[in-house]
């Protein structure tokens, strides 16, 4: 199946009527599309829902889910909270040791089980609060009787931020297919650029990556505050934006075997102004967990 023709270019827009129902909130007709919004492509069909309620506190930051559990972690990895996403229910928190430096801005679940009777794959969680801190904190989750343990067994630290590299404000992205680690970043130019790496062996408690692990990388336009991001067959999801900040909230689309941008789309014109956080797949639709506004899913059809 041609994989971004499933997703965006068809030749139509989808008109949406408002709902009563929480649950069911929905938002007006998206507008048509000026180049700036679209990088190329016609007009893309999108329809948001609300699909359930958040239970956080404080300042909660990027999510991945894994089977029917949301994991949204709290900012310097303070907390993890859990949600069922097929009955729609907060389960509970989990509390963590905080770090300062990290901001959680980005979560996202391998396909690298620690141990062969793990229910769920490593959890990598990246962004900071320093442009130039480029840690990430891998973790292992157990579920036992519906009482979460989430246990840090690995940190991986990326080569030093320089102009060579443009290694500022890296976020990773687990490729579930390939299993290879992507890393988005915030180029010296201003441009994005997202570099691809092998994702280290998860025996070392502490492995140090540097320049020469850089498989490949390209650039791309630039980010306005790049959120929470998710590959899904090929493609790069990234929402951007901070609204409080004043910016647009955007969802880009970036082809990961092309390395170029495929879409961005104005959500903000859609009606979509809560702050997007998390972005994680679930039944093969692309949802977004927002900061304590929601959580959102994004029918691109």
């Amino acid at each position: 199946m041609n994989k971004i023709y499933s997703y965006i270019f068809l030749f139509f827009i989808v008109s949406l009527s408002c709902a009563c129902r929480e649950d069911d909130e929905l938002f007006d007709e998206l507008p048509s599309f000026e180049s700036e919004i679209v990088e190329k492509g016609d007009e893309a069909g999108i329809k948001i829902t609300k699909y359930m309620k958040q239970s956080s506190t404080g300042s909660v930051q990027g999510a991945d889910s894994f089977g029917d559990y949301l994991f949204q972690f709290q900012d310097h990895n303070a907390a993890v909270y859990v949600y069922d996403l097929k009955k729609k229910e907060y389960i509970g928190k989990v509390e963590l040791n905080a770090k300062t430096n990290n901001h959680c801005n980005n979560v996202s679940f391998s396909r690298v089980f620690y141990d062969e009777g793990d229910e769920f794959p490593l959890l990598y969680v990246s962004g900071s609060s320093n442009g130039s801190y480029n840690q990430v904190q891998i973790y292992r989750i157990i579920n036992d009787n519906s009482i979460f343990s989430v246990i840090q067994i690995q940190e991986i630290i990326f080569p030093k931020s320089s102009p060579d590299n443009d290694m500022y404000w890296t976020d990773v992205m687990i490729d579930p297919e390939d299993q290879i680690m992507y890393v988005t970043t915030v180029a010296s130019s201003g441009e994005g650029k997202v570099s691809i790496f092998d994702i280290p062996d998860v025996k070392s408690t502490e492995v140090k990556l540097s320049d020469k692990d850089i498989l490949d990388s390209f650039y791309v336009s630039k980010f306005t505050h790049h959120q929470g991001a998710n590959i899904h067959n090929g493609m790069l999801y990234i929402f951007e934006g901070v609204p409080q900040w004043g910016d647009t909230n955007y969802l880009r689309i970036i082809d990961l075997n092309k390395k170029e941008d495929i879409v961005r789309i104005n959500i903000t014109e859609k009606g979509f102004k809560a702050e997007a956080e998390g972005a994680f797949f679930y039944n093969e639709e692309l949802y977004c967990a927002t900061n304590n506004s929601g959580i959102f899913k994004f029918s691109l059809k």
